[in-house]
């Protein structure tokens, strides 16, 4: 982990056929995960990527399209660093290729974004650690499949992680992002994710993310590694 726009051309018909699919398969796909990784999971240290030092390494995968195919990889680097007890500082850098009707284009971005979170919601069962956010970014996308052109970006998060085990969370959340030259160039995501910390040094992340404007779903996975 990251929009003025009319959305009068979706039904609710193009809506079941085309977003719950790619959501459901993704659930399903999340839901073994984390099966699997709750009975790896043992509560010897309690980690998170609310409130942490670590670094992410990952892959992204695009996959999509309203108006036509468009498919594309992407390299990810992350840092996270607490601002405060309640606060973080979260950098990322992506570098891939959106490829439509054959032609590849490039695509990198740059991301600084100011993370508040409200620790320790507890359940009997679960422990829900809510976040907001805000953020600013430049954008440079050959294909302007993203937001349409390239520049100064924005964006508005918010969300919470739940927390099953002192190993293993699920993070649930939407963004709100565009330009800052144009704000008639906007777009709204939602997502999910689970991460599994293997120690106090090393974790891996698989999120989902679906895109309401191109209609992209993006899967990726993340190498963390937490140095203190």
């Amino acid at each position: 982990m990251n929009i003025p726009r009319s959305y009068s051309r979706f039904s609710f018909n193009r809506i079941e056929k085309q977003i719950y699919p790619n959501l459901f398969q993704a659930m399903k796909i999340i839901s073994q995960v984390t099966v699997l990784l709750l009975c790896l999971s043992s509560p010897l240290y309690g980690k998170s990527r609310l409130g942490e030092y670590f670094l992410g390494f990952g892959i992204f995968r695009a996959d999509g399209g309203d108006f036509v195919d468009v498919k594309g990889d992407s390299l990810n680097l992350s840092a996270n660093s607490p601002a405060s007890d309640s606060a973080d500082f979260a950098l990322s850098f992506n570098y891939g290729n959106l490829e439509d009707n054959a032609t590849e284009h490039s695509l990198w971005s740059l991301n600084l974004n100011y993370v508040m979170h409200f620790n320790d919601i507890h359940t009997s069962a679960f422990m829900f650690n809510p976040y907001a956010g805000i953020g600013l970014g430049f954008m440079n996308d050959a294909s302007d499949m993203i937001l349409g052109d390239d520049g100064l970006t924005w964006a508005l998060q918010g969300g919470s992680e739940v927390a099953f085990t002192d190993t293993l969370s699920m993070d649930f959340g939407g963004s709100f992002f565009g330009l800052w030259k144009d704000f008639a160039h906007t777009d709204f995501s939602v997502g999910f994710g689970v991460t599994w910390w293997i120690n106090e040094v090393h974790g891996v992340a698989i999120d989902y993310d679906y895109t309401f404007n191109h209609e992209i779903d993006y899967l990726s996975l993340n190498y963390l590694y937490s140095w203190r």
